[in-house]
């Protein structure tokens, strides 16, 4: 029986969709996490947090945070040290891993772009729908740090053929895919919506292409009904877009809810207009409701969407008309619509709690046997 040593910060569905699979592996006895605040009860896992009500400043809450995952590095003695997003989680867990003589992982959720920036998120200057630029003096000491983990998992095979592409051992690379609860399931109830977005309000998100979108859409099918689900700073401007362009009565913003798996159902077809993503929850969510998705080339999301099978893929994030095409051609053929729908289940099987706990498994028997020299 072993232990494992986690840093994270995320969300908690995120943190029990990453961490009950583990749980699950009879070869584990125990999981620490370091967390900046305790999340939901999880078997095996004890949460670790660096005294969020009296240390509240960022740079010296990951000081604190650091220290600890060495402090319990020591006490614990995890067979690995694993974190979520390289910066900051996966450089405390690579300099407490170095430190106290354990293996390092880290989970890069969020793509290539976390091998160019420290934490920073710049828009439009690293949309995976494009060739990425070449390494620079920052994105090159990030390498040769990431170089030195013991295993990397990533989303997809996007991720992981960039990681190849710039020098990263191909076996340390495992492919983890993200999955959902059994919440997201097809129901019977009435597609009420046309149309659904699922996400955090950003910019990086580019919602104002469907809204655009929309307004092309709405000339063919005025009577379209759209549900934008989520919150975030570009609420205020993606609502007055919706004004200017006269789509208040095909448009309604939702707000933050925490039912999205009946959103789903009530929905014929999702839509992704990120400029990049790693694998983003809301393609296997909706997925999992037998509903088809719209997504833009934005990365491993392409390992689970396939053009003209479950969905459609879009190349460039910011091609209103392509969208707006692509929407018509769903709403105007029930046919294809239901075919797309039926073809949904067949992939998101791929991605269970199983197998994630299979790949667990394996990487698991994989530091062992480092450890033990076989």
């Amino acid at each position: 029986m072993m232990n494992l040593l986690i840093t994270m910060k995320l969300s908690d569905r995120s943190v029990w969709n990453h961490i009950y699979p583990l749980t699950n592996l009879n070869s584990i006895r125990k999981i620490t996490l370091v967390r900046d605040t305790s999340g939901v009860p999880i078997p095996k896992v004890t949460y670790i947090t660096p005294f969020h009500d009296r240390v509240t400043e960022l740079h010296l809450m990951t000081l604190v945070k650091g220290l600890l995952i060495m402090r319990y590095s020591l006490i614990e003695k995890p067979l690995l040290i694993h974190s979520y997003l390289l910066y900051p989680h996966g450089f405390l867990a690579f300099i407490a891993g170095k430190m106290t003589g354990r293996k390092v992982g880290v989970s890069l959720i969020a793509g290539p772009v976390e091998t160019y920036l420290f934490g920073a998120s710049p828009i439009e200057k690293y949309s995976y729908c494009h060739p990425l630029p070449p390494p620079d003096t920052m994105s090159r000491l990030i390498l040769s740090v990431l170089k030195r983990f013991d295993v990397i998992t990533v989303t997809g095979t996007y991720t992981r053929n960039f990681l190849v592409s710039r020098g990263i051992d191909e076996h340390k690379i495992v492919i983890l895919p993200h999955v959902v609860d059994e919440r997201f399931r097809p129901t019977d109830s009435k597609k009420d919506y046309d149309v659904l977005f699922v996400g955090r309000l950003e910019m990086v998100k580019h919602v104002e292409t469907l809204i655009r979108a929309i307004s092309v859409v709405k000339k063919s099918l005025p009577s379209i009904k759209v549900a934008i689900v989520g919150d975030g700073e570009e609420r205020r401007n993606l609502e007055e877009l919706t004004r200017s362009l006269d789509l208040t009565g095909q448009i309604s913003f939702m707000g933050y809810v925490t039912n999205t798996w009946e959103w789903y159902n009530r929905s014929k077809i999702s839509v992704v207009t990120s400029e990049r993503e790693g694998f983003p929850y809301t393609v296997i969510e909706s997925l999992a409701c037998n509903v088809p998705t719209i997504v833009s080339n934005c990365g491993d999301v392409c390992d689970i969407v396939r053009d003209s099978f479950n969905g459609k893929i879009v190349p460039e994030y910011n091609d209103y008309n392509a969208y707006a095409e692509g929407i018509i051609d769903l709403l105007t053929h029930p046919d294809l619509l239901k075919k797309y729908s039926e073809n949904c289940s067949l992939l998101s099987r791929d991605v269970s709690f199983n197998s994630v706990e299979a790949i667990w498994e394996k990487i698991i028997m994989g530091i062992e046997r480092k450890n033990t020299g076989k």
